[in-house]
């Protein structure tokens, strides 16, 4: 519901005060801007979240560090990390949040040529009332049509340890690690967190990524049926 019109209240000497000329329109444009933040998600994050109906748990950190590996030899399956964006402690990286190995021939030019990527898993996959991320397969969507089945791997291994530590200075960035036959893209990604049931990354640093439509994004959701 819109918020309602700021009413006239009175002071301490009984005479009416007339409230600001612009806090209505102060109101209206708070409430506004949640809209359009629920516009721009997707149609299956759940609007009530936007809105700060449902608003996420605390536990839940709002920006995260997101990791994409892209080999272009051997196993050539797009690998992603999602990590708090939390300074390391001791300088050891976070434990992540998510390791995920997308399907094979889903390449990175596929994933920034459709700018998201929907995720989709059973309910009976990861247990009931097991957390989202936990679930061990998810159903891929990309450019509109399954793209087959990703895995999620409890953490990364050891080569993929070492590459994140010497990553872990670069907020965000894209470039290829030594020897070059894995690129790489990391950046912040906005976490939004609609229900026990629907989450979402969006890219917001850097912007552009892969050199794919100059001012394009990535989105990634999480939605569990």
């Amino acid at each position: 519901m819109p918020p309602a019109v700021v009413p006239v209240g009175e002071d301490g000497g009984g005479e009416k005060q007339q409230a600001a000329p612009r806090s209505c329109h102060v109101a209206w444009s708070a409430w506004w801007s949640r809209v359009g933040r629920c516009l721009l998600a997707s149609t299956l994050q759940p609007c009530h979240a936007a809105l700060g109906l449902s608003p996420a748990a605390p536990s839940s950190p709002a920006v995260v560090r997101g990791t994409l590996f892209l080999p272009s030899t051997g196993d050539r399956r797009v690998r992603l990390f999602l990590h708090e964006h939390a300074a390391p402690v001791d300088s050891a990286v976070p434990a992540p949040l998510l390791v995920l190995d997308l399907p094979a021939g889903l390449a990175g030019t596929d994933i920034a040529a459709a700018g998201r990527i929907v995720l989709e898993c059973q309910r009976e996959w990861a247990g009931s009332g097991g957390a989202l991320l936990e679930s061990p397969k998810w159903l891929v969507y990309c450019n509109g049509g399954r793209a087959g089945f990703a895995t999620r791997r409890e953490a990364p291994s050891d080569a993929e340890g070492w590459a994140m530590e010497k990553l872990w200075a670069v907020t965000a960035g894209a470039g290829w690690l030594p020897g070059g036959g894995v690129e790489y893209l990391r950046g912040r990604f906005e976490r939004i967190v609609g229900s026990s049931d629907a989450e979402s990354f969006h890219l917001v640093e850097p912007i552009g990524w892969l050199g794919v439509h100059g001012d394009g994004g990535l989105s990634i959701f999480f939605h569990r049926i």
